[in-house]
């Protein structure tokens, strides 16, 4: 069941640490669910950024891309001597160079046509402004007859494009906060545990239990190891993915901080949200059923955060479980977390470092 869809807004009042909660956990999302529509995301512009867009549009054809100097001036390329006094007038430094964005689109757009086949694996491509060229970052031990065809190809698609070597693949990497997916739903990264040699994603006991095999941007992480909920919600996955990367960023040890303590929420779809540890061993009774133990905090989770994680500082404290309401504005909402170190326990995992 897609717990995310079934939410009800339910206000409960201030309530101690021993008091009983009915109400749904906070549950998954379809994988598209945290898609905000465009426009609805302040954009924030620095004075050169605005500076730049004004350029751009005057220039046409003749602007070449734009980027800060180490002393933090902006620069702008351009195509023509024409266009660099207008620069200069503008009062931004410019640099005259052979390529024009459109045609550098133009290689781009074509090497996109390559992404996702075999000879792709590994590599990246994109318009670097810097250099006024397309480049393609290949590592240096991918020689491979599919590579050695796609690089050919790249090759003949123009004069800007340039074959750079690199020292490794490119490599998803996942850490706190960060989307996993299982079928249609989404959930959030608490932590990464190990066992000897082998690497555990730390997660929601209700997400473990929409499915077995999880994914992230499109590659697969691993298999569901352990998995408890009600009584418990944290859950396990047993990452057999070698080749992705996996940080637990700052976070280098697992504890319990003080009633009162600030802390950090990073989940999926809220990302970051701030707030202070309300009470720990509340038990919540949600739709699905009871479970105990339970952190609150006041700091604000919605669907899709399920699973993320509760931070302060270095210190990794819990799994994002449920929530006390559908409005984090609401009188007396409540984030509930399950205990990381618990988890932790059940698997026989200490932190990854």
């Amino acid at each position: 069941m897609n717990r995310g869809m079934h939410l009800k807004r339910v206000v409960p009042p201030l309530l101690g640490a021993a008091a009983l909660i009915t109400l749904p956990a906070l549950g998954t999302v379809p994988a598209s669910a945290g898609t905000q529509a465009a426009g609805t995301v302040p954009y924030a512009q620095s004075p050169q950024t605005k500076l730049s867009d004004q350029l751009t549009s005057r220039l046409g054809s003749q602007y070449a891309g734009s980027y800060l100097d180490g002393s933090g001036n902006l620069v702008v390329n351009v195509t023509n001597a024409t266009a660099a006094q207008q620069v200069r007038t503008a009062g931004a430094k410019a640099r005259i160079v052979k390529h024009g964005m459109q045609p550098l689109n133009d290689s781009k757009s074509k090497l996109d046509r390559f992404a996702g086949t075999k000879g792709a694996t590994g590599l990246s491509w994109g318009v670097d402004v810097v250099t006024n060229a397309v480049v393609v970052y290949v590592p240096k031990s991918d020689n491979d007859a599919a590579t050695k065809s796609l690089l050919k190809q790249a090759r003949s698609i123009s004069g800007n494009v340039k074959i750079q070597r690199v020292s490794g693949a490119a490599r998803l990497t996942l850490g706190p906060g960060d989307a996993i997916m299982t079928g249609g739903s989404r959930c959030s990264v608490s932590a990464f545990g190990v066992s000897g040699s082998t690497t555990y994603l730390v997660t929601a006991g209700h997400c473990t239990n929409a499915g077995a095999t999880w994914t992230a941007g499109g590659q697969t992480v691993g298999t569901r190891q352990l998995s408890s909920f009600p009584n418990n919600d944290y859950g396990t996955i047993r990452v057999t993915n070698t080749s992705m990367t996996t940080t637990n960023a700052q976070l280098t040890e697992v504890g319990k901080p003080p009633v009162g303590t600030q802390i950090q929420k990073k989940g999926s779809t809220t990302g970051t949200t701030s707030g202070t540890i309300r009470a720990y061993d509340r038990t919540v009774n949600y739709s699905e059923g009871a479970v105990t133990g339970l952190i609150a905090t006041n700091a604000c989770a919605q669907p899709g955060d399920s699973g993320g994680s509760l931070q302060s500082g270095n210190i990794a404290v819990g799994i994002t479980s449920g929530i006390s309401s559908s409005s984090c504005n609401g009188s007396g909402f409540e984030s509930f977390f399950q205990p990381l170190d618990e988890a932790m326990q059940a698997g026989n995992l200490t932190l990854k470092k």
